[in-house]
């Protein structure tokens, strides 16, 4: 439905960023963008609520199809696209803050490894 290769969907904060995009894309290519950005009040006519409930399941259909499986427990419950939409940003949009400290700890980390190779190898000379 909407569009996206497998390895486009959603499967972890590193491709949030260009995953939104491209939701984002769809969404508005459909006119529903507002359905997941804002919190659309339900209409009380019954023909514009017609129109609202098939929106919102459009919306809530291309958002779920645009998720990884593994993804997909953390929202199917919700009630609206824009719950959804939260929920994900809630899970996945890191502020600059919290980007910087986890690139901070995954530089420590790989400069761990490298010293305990460099350590390895070192000991492996002492022996010949």
């Amino acid at each position: 439905m909407n569009g996206l290769r497998d390895q486009d969907r959603l499967d972890e904060a590193f491709n949030f960023v260009v995953w939104k995009a491209r939701i984002l894309s769809i969404l508005d290519r459909y006119r529903i963008k507002d359905f997941t950005l804002k919190i659309i009040a339900i209409p009380i006519d019954p023909a514009e609520n017609e129109k609202y409930e098939e929106a919102m399941a459009k919306a809530k259909c291309i958002i779920l199809d645009g998720v990884k499986d593994h993804v997909v427990s953390h929202i199917a419950e919700k009630d609206t696209a824009n719950e959804m939409w939260e929920a994900l940003k809630q899970l996945y949009q890191h502020t600059s803050v919290q980007r910087k400290m986890l690139l901070e700890y995954q530089l420590r980390s790989y400069q761990m490894q490298k010293r305990e190779q460099i350590d390895v190898f070192l000991g492996q000379l002492k022996e010949i």
